[in-house]
């Protein structure tokens, strides 16, 4: 007679019992603690530098520039500014505070002038205005 081949059945070694293996203990982690920046005074003076030889401050892409006397100790300038602030380039003002009004205000005009304009494309194109209105 023959001999027969049988099958032999392989144990890992590594796995003890039935069941899945025991996971690593996770360390638990420490709650996250938020830093707290310190905030900076947006409106704190710099000192000069090669792109400003006078001490300055930056306000809304303007530059405020101090050009005190005697007379006029907190007196300021704007000496920088995008060119659809050209009328407040060279202006003097009293005080820092004076002279950020000023920046706001020629902002609030050129978003009004802007806005303006916008709804009269608007309209032009609904086609409730003709293209020759002049004003609205």
């Amino acid at each position: 007679m023959a001999k027969t081949a049988t099958k032999t059945k392989v144990v890992s070694k590594s796995a003890k019992g039935k069941g899945k293996a025991k996971a690593a203990p996770v360390a638990k982690k420490k709650p996250a603690v938020k830093k707290v920046k310190a905030v900076k005074d947006p409106l704190a003076w710099k000192e000069p530098n090669k792109g400003n030889a006078l001490r300055h401050v930056r306000y809304s892409n303007v530059s405020i520039s101090d050009v005190s006397n005697e007379k006029y100790p907190e007196l300021v300038q704007i000496t920088a500014a995008p060119s659809r602030y050209d009328e407040l380039i060279g202006k003097r003002y009293l005080n820092l505070d004076f002279a950020v009004k000023a920046v706001n205000t020629a902002q609030a005009e050129n978003l009004i002038s802007t806005g303006g304009k916008k709804v009269k494309e608007e309209l032009i194109e609904a086609g409730l205005v003709g293209i020759d209105a002049e004003s609205i």
